[in-house]
C-alpha cells in the first residue's frame, strides 16, 4: 500500500488543498525503500507563496 503526505503552509495567503491539484502546484517526490528499491509513497510539497512560518503534514 502506498502512503501519500501532503505538506503544507498553514500561514500561506490561500488555503491550500490536500491533493496533486492544488493551485500552489505541489511537487511529487516518490518515496523508496533503500532494501528493495521499491516506491511505498510520495511526498507533495505544496509551495507557500510568501514565506510562511507554519507548515502541517498530513497523510491520507
Amino acid at each position: 500500500m502506498q502512503k501519500i503526505v501532503h505538506v503544507r503552509p498553514l500561514d500561506d495567503v490561500i488555503g491550500h488543498e490536500e491533493s496533486h491539484e492544488c493551485p500552489c502546484g505541489p511537487t511529487g517526490k516518490g518515496v523508496s525503500n533503500p532494501a528493495t528499491e521499491k516506491v511505498v509513497g510520495v511526498i507533495f510539497h505544496h509551495h507557500g507563496l510568501h514565506p510562511c512560518h507554519e507548515w502541517e503534514a498530513s497523510s491520507l
